[in-house]
């Protein structure tokens, strides 16, 4: 006679019948526990040091991943250039189990290469103001890494994607930083367009408060395109470059007078410019945005370190007299005589620019050259490992820097 079971033993071995269905079809195993996703990174290995570029790949047999590379995220295909000491860390989860793996490796800096600072010629416009851009490229076989400080309106062409257009055709597509020294139209008017064009890492500027439309369009601009926004009220320092003995940028924090007020005095804005130093091997270089009397005072004695005996000084304000004279006009020149600069570079628009009685007083510093866009076009500093260098013109190499067409003092 067949075995006859109660309803209640029906429905017990029904639902274990079902439970073990269900273990069948997932990825529990027998004890029903979740067998643990399992990661797989290939392109690097734990303790290993490569001589150079690296693309990462992982990925999890199940659920789903996620991956930081020295604490911030990234995706598998990615190309690690960097020297130094790199973690990644993959971590996969599948029906709340979850495994992690760490990577940790190393990229051997390469050795080389040099250091090229570009003063870019914007024009010359006589109703306009001189404005600055400057490229800063370290280039070694393990790669390009670049920095912009500033990016004024091309002047000749009167465009506002000029410096965008001179950075396409030198090949640069990602800029490490953008530097915006101060709130003037003729350092930020060229900004957007870069900012569209290029892949921007960092945005760093003053703070400047100012309601002037182009500039407050620029710094949303920023804020939408690059990868973080930088107000600078401490010096900070940027290694720059994939080479074992990468140059140093150092930003320098603005005077803080008229920084949080909104203003379109000038002199206010130009005596807040960001400062910048630069430096690889025995060479160092030391940028001044519009700096004026102020400005170069406070850099003279609270960076003193950083400004004096110069190898380059980007002079200030296009070469006006405020920039160079302890008084703003003419006389004594402590900031020159600080800096000693073996050579001086001037963003000028050769009409109001250079002044007349600052580049005097440049070409008369001992053993100092001056360099200037209206004279000799685009500007080229190359820098060796060591810190020997070279200067070459875009033109006119043989000629003097000589005082804009109007400036007559």
């Amino acid at each position: 006679m067949p075995l006859q079971l109660s309803r209640s033993a029906r429905r017990t071995a029904l639902f274990l019948a079902l439970l073990t269905f269900a273990a069948c079809g997932s990825d529990k195993g027998s004890t029903g526990i979740v067998d643990p996703p399992v990661i797989s990174v290939a392109g690097v290995a734990d303790g290993v040091s490569y001589p150079g570029a690296v693309t990462l790949t992982f990925a999890s047999d199940k659920g789903s991943y996620s991956a930081t590379l020295n604490g911030q995220p990234v995706t598998s295909g990615a190309t690690v250039q960097a020297p130094g000491t790199h973690i990644l860390v993959v971590t996969a989860r599948v029906d709340g189990v979850a495994t992690t793996k760490t990577v940790t490796f190393t990229i051997q800096g390469a050795t080389g290469g040099m250091l090229i600072i570009r003063m870019i010629d914007l024009g010359t416009r006589s109703q306009d103001a001189p404005g600055d851009a400057i490229l800063v490229t370290d280039s070694s076989a393990a790669g390009m890494m670049h920095a912009l400080i500033d990016a004024g309106p091309g002047l000749t062409t009167n465009s506002n994607a000029f410096v965008a257009s001179r950075l396409t055709a030198l090949r640069v597509d990602s800029l490490a930083m953008m530097v915006l020294t101060h709130a003037h139209t003729d350092h930020f008017g060229g900004m957007s367009s870069v900012l569209t064009t290029q892949d921007v890492k960092r945005f760093i500027y003053s703070g400047q408060i100012r309601t002037l439309s182009t500039y407050t369009s620029t710094l949303a601009q920023a804020a939408v395109s690059a990868d973080s926004v930088i107000k600078v009220t401490t010096q900070r320092e940027y290694p720059l470059g994939y080479a074992s003995q990468p140059s140093m940028l150092r930003i320098l924090p603005p005077l803080q007078t008229w920084i949080n007020t909104n203003t379109s005095d000038g002199d206010e804005l130009n005596e807040g410019s960001v400062g910048a130093h630069l430096s690889m091997g025995s060479f160092d270089m030391f940028f001044t945005g519009d700096s004026e009397v102020l400005a170069t005072a406070r850099w003279r004695t609270q960076f003193a370190d950083l400004s004096r005996d110069l190898s380059v000084l980007k002079v200030g304000h296009h070469g006006a007299n405020n920039a160079i004279f302890d008084n703003g006009f003419n006389g004594t020149a402590t900031w020159i005589d600080h800096t000693s600069p073996n050579v001086s570079i001037i963003s000028a628009n050769g009409t109001s620019h250079p002044r007349i009685n600052a580049l005097n007083r440049l070409l008369g510093q001992p053993e100092n050259v001056t360099y200037c866009t209206n004279v000799h076009g685009t500007i080229t500093i190359r820098v060796t490992r060591t810190g020997t260098y070279t200067v070459t013109t875009e033109k006119n190499a043989n000629m003097n820097c000589v005082a804009g067409s109007t400036a007559t003092t």
